[in-house]
């Protein structure tokens, strides 16, 4: 018995010392495993508020009625980014910078359901005209998940 005593003294140590390890790891996966899932939400927020249209991302949670006009809405636009900067591979776009005394974003989109038509502003500078988007084309994909969307 004596002779195992500095056997089990050791088996002892190992035990007690891995256990409280182990269950930190355990905490710590499962911390992990939180913080992952709340980014996956986070994400598929900006997924569902930006939808992509070409090199157009667009604030699909931001449509607002065009002042008088039933059948024009506008939301804020920005470039979309489809290549990584050279620091890290991180790149995103700009956010639309709003103005506090105007309704209208600084980059705008509008679309008009009525004459099936859109319009958009840049940043600084005003509408431009307002077109029939080309046949299979993102702008056409927009005006109609827009006006799908904003009629019902």
């Amino acid at each position: 018995m004596t002779r195992h005593a500095p056997l089990l003294a050791v088996l002892m140590l190992l035990v007690s010392t891995s256990t409280p390890s182990a269950r930190a790891e355990t905490a710590s996966a499962t911390e992990q495993q939180v913080l992952l899932e709340r980014l996956r939400e986070r994400q598929q927020e900006e997924h569902d508020r930006w939808r992509r249209f070409g090199d157009v991302e667009v604030d699909w949670k931001s449509w607002k009625p065009f002042d008088t006009h039933p059948y024009v809405w506008i939301t804020p636009w920005r470039r979309a980014v489809t290549r990584p900067t050279s620091i890290g591979g991180l790149s995103w776009p700009s956010t639309p910078d709003s103005d506090s005394t105007s309704s209208i974003p600084d980059r705008a989109l509008a679309v008009n359901c009525k004459d099936m038509t859109i319009n958009r502003k840049r940043a600084g500078s005003n509408w431009g005209d307002w077109r029939v988007p080309s046949v299979d084309t993102p702008a056409e994909t927009l005006l109609l998940a827009a006006c799908t969307s904003l009629s019902s």
